[in-house]
């Protein structure tokens, strides 16, 4: 990839995306990594879906 569509990507994504780095405890990787396959979805996805539905219960 180009060194000018590399830089575009990275300011499109500070644009429109935050990060959120998370510590687990040895192993839970794994589990997480195991649930979002067998679901179809990436590691990303799958925690991104997690959280929406635990915050969606709260206001049930």
């Amino acid at each position: 990839m180009e060194k000018s569509r590399k830089r575009a990507n990275q300011k499109w994504l500070k644009q429109n995306y935050e990060s959120i780095t998370i510590r687990v405890p040895k192993g839970t990787k794994e589990k997480i990594k195991t649930w979002a396959e067998d679901t179809g979805m990436s590691m990303a996805s799958y925690i991104q879906e997690a959280c929406k539905e635990k915050g969606e219960k709260k206001y049930e």
